[in-house]
Parts: C-alpha cells; sequence; structure tokens
C-alpha cells in the first residue's frame, strides 16, 4: 500500500506522484493540481507544439487510472484546454469530459443523467487545482487528515513505525549540475578552454578546465538520465580530435572542426530528454537551444572582456611576458659572466664530438671545439665566447 500524504502543494511532479500512489490523503488547506507542462524557459506557448501537451496528458491519465483514481481529473490538470462534467448517471457520480457526456447521453434516457452545477475549475480556459475539501468530495483524495499520525490510525497501521527519508549528499549534487543556470555556466567555461586550446597550440590550464567542466556537465545528466551513450561518445570522439588538432597537427583543420561539432553536437542531444531529437517535441527543442545559446552568448561577451581587460591587469603581467625583442637591438642570447671564462682551463666529462660538456672548477658547462674530437678526462681551455657557445681546444 503507497499512500501520498499532500500536507502542501502538490502541483507539477508533485501531483504525478501523488497519483501513482494507491491512496491520497491531503492536510486542511493543502491543494494538487495545476501541472502544465513547463521547461527551462516557461511553460508552453499557446496554441504550441500540442505534442508535447498531449504526452504529459496522457502520462497523468495512464498513471492516475492505473491506481484507480480519476484519469480525467488528471488530465485536467494539466491541459486547460479539456472542459469537465460531474453528472449523476442513475444515481452514480461520474466525472466525464463534455466529449464523454454527449456519448452517454446516446446511451442512456435524458431523465437518467443530471449535470451538477458550480464545479469550480472544470470549465475550459482554467488548469485544475483542487483544494483538499474539493479533493475529498470528488473521491480523489481518500481524507482530509493534519499528519502521519492520523494516517496511520485511519488505515489502521498504528502499530507501525516511520522511518523518515532524504535526499543524500549525492543526489544533491546531481540536482545542482542538472540545474539550467549551472548546465549554462559548466557550458560556458567548456567553450572558454576550447577556444584557447584551439588558439594555442600545446596542453595548458584551460585544457583541463575543458575537460573537467564538460566531464561535470555530462556526468550529472548521465545520472538523471539526459545523457546517454551516445552523446558521451560523441563528446570523447570529439575532445579525441581535437588533442588531435592540438598535439598532432599544430594548426585548425578538419580534425578540429570536426571535433567542435561533435562536442557542441552532444552537448546539444544531453539537454534533450527524448530518446531521438527527431522525435523530440518543439518546445523541448527549443528548451535546449536557448541553453546553447545563453552559453554562447556568456562565452563571447567574456571573450571580449578578457581581451579588453585581462593585459591590463596586474596578475597577467605577473604571469605573462610583456616585453619583446626588436631587430634594431639585435637577436641576442644573455651571455652575461661568461666572459670572465676565457683562457680557463677545465676537464672534459663527454667526449667531445666535436660538442660536449666539461667541468671548470664546480661548473659543469656545454662546450665545443673547432671541429676537433676530444676524449673524455682531458685538459682543455676557453679559446672565445660566441654568445652561449663556449670554444675550447685541448691543452
Amino acid at each position: 500500500l503507497t499512500i501520498a500524504f499532500i500536507n502542501d502543494e502538490a502541483s507539477s511532479a508533485g501531483a504525478f506522484i501523488s497519483f501513482g500512489c494507491d491512496k491520497i490523503v491531503m492536510a486542511p488547506g493543502s491543494s494538487i493540481g495545476s501541472a502544465e507542462p513547463r521547461t527551462s524557459i516557461g511553460p508552453t506557448s499557446e496554441g504550441t507544439d500540442e505534442k508535447y501537451v498531449s504526452d504529459f496528458r496522457s502520462k497523468f491519465k495512464s498513471i492516475a487510472e492505473e491506481n484507480n483514481h480519476s484519469g480525467n481529473l488528471a488530465q485536467k490538470m494539466v491541459d486547460k484546454d479539456i472542459e469537465l462534467k460531474k453528472v449523476k448517471i442513475k444515481g452514480e457520480d461520474f466525472i466525464l469530459t463534455t466529449e464523454e457526456l454527449e456519448e452517454k447521453k446516446k446511451e442512456f434516457k435524458e431523465e437518467d443523467i443530471v449535470i451538477e452545477a458550480g464545479n469550480i475549475g472544470f470549465q475550459k480556459g482554467k488548469l485544475l487545482n483542487l483544494t483538499a475539501k474539493d479533493a475529498v468530495e470528488l473521491k480523489l483524495a481518500e481524507a482530509e487528515l493534519k499528519n502521519k499520525e492520523e494516517i496511520l490510525s485511519y488505515f489502521g497501521l498504528k502499530d507501525s513505525s516511520l522511518i523518515g527519508t532524504s535526499p543524500n549528499w549525492s543526489e544533491g549534487i546531481v540536482r545542482f549540475l542538472t540545474h539550467p543556470i549551472v548546465s549554462s555556466l559548466l557550458m560556458t567555461l567548456g567553450f572558454l578552454g576550447l577556444i584557447f586550446e584551439v588558439t594555442h597550440p600545446g596542453w595548458t590550464l584551460p585544457g583541463t578546465i575543458v575537460l573537467a567542466c564538460l566531464a561535470l556537465f555530462f556526468w550529472g545528466h548521465y545520472l538523471v538520465g539526459l545523457a546517454n551513450l551516445i552523446e558521451i561518445l560523441m563528446f570523447i570522439i570529439g575532445v579525441g580530435l581535437l588533442l588531435v588538432e592540438i598535439f598532432v597537427l599544430p594548426g585548425f583543420g578538419i580534425a578540429g572542426v570536426t571535433g567542435i561539432i561533435l562536442v557542441i553536437g552532444g552537448l546539444f542531444l544531453a539537454l534533450i530528454k527524448s530518446a531521438s531529437p527527431f522525435q523530440a517535441p518543439k518546445v523541448e527543442l527549443m528548451g535546449a537551444f536557448y541553453i546553447m545559446a545563453w552559453s554562447f552568448a556568456v562565452t563571447l561577451v567574456s571573450m571580449v572582456l578578457l581581451i579588453r581587460f585581462l593585459p591590463q591587469s596586474g596578475f597577467w603581467k605577473r604571469v605573462a611576458l610583456t616585453t619583446s625583442e626588436v631587430k634594431t637591438g639585435g637577436y641576442r642570447a644573455d651571455t652575461a659572466g661568461m666572459e670572465t671564462l676565457i683562457g680557463k682551463t677545465g676537464r672534459t666529462v663527454s667526449i667531445l664530438r666535436p660538442s660536449g660538456r666539461a667541468s671548470f672548477g664546480d661548473k659543469l658547462l656545454d662546450v665545443i671545439t673547432e671541429g676537433d674530437f676530444i676524449e673524455t678526462e682531458k685538459e682543455v681551455r676557453v679559446l672565445r665566447v660566441d654568445g652561449n657557445r663556449i670554444v675550447v681546444s685541448k691543452v
């Protein structure tokens, strides 16, 4: 026996869960209803995507009837265009749609059917939302009870013990990661890092940020059943192609373009609840599109701000090289102090062919001869210093 106890408000998913239970009990002042389909971009627009509304309507009606609740009350909470009538047919109560009522009029005599007036929320154009008193009157709720103890007593379960449950930390993390704002932020950080890696070949901190943010995005959506193997494979293959572009094929070509398309495609599909984008309702596709669009917009604005202000920041000046060599000054190696080696002697620690290494006191330096080969452990003298080249000869 499953019992749904509504102590405040059961709308949307709350109403759906309630219909999934064997019995519904409501506290005084509570309500159930208003389950209009909504996405991250708001309610479905009027006259738009009946497929989306129809899907929710059929699910609500099906689960309600499966648990011996009124399917018509359930679908009226989803679709405001449905009109209901409470009628008595030969003394038995029914809640019918206007279409069903017309069919009943064909089956029964006119005097057998009594249509009751004043059913609040049954008219067309309004979503059904029932108070506890209304729900009990319509036999949707079993009773109006104040607390769990009264419920146990009502169902003859007084000797039963109550075991409380609550979402654990992992469920909280997943709920946080799949929030539309957090999903957009993760994608934005991923896009910023991706742009940096593509324009600056070689693996850096932004590359690690890309993997971390997008991995968190897919992990959260995979756990709630939005992302499946196809989206994850698209993402992994896309990242693999980008790595090939960065490390194997410097520059930006077909591997990089394909990688970006696969990564973005995987992200987009992970935002869609339907198994296929071709079967997804328009409002669902638009919701995913808006999240992606916001991410791209924030990425673009962030790039402009970074390009404009980051080079002037104190942090950037501390971590980046801001000076450059010019032709007028020549491109010279730093040889400060190396001229003092001229004339000094040392010993080779490797064979000079003609380059190798030699020690001068406590210093071990790279040296080169004028073409001669010199064996190891031979004494050599520094002839001259050319830039960063130390030229030696055998003593």
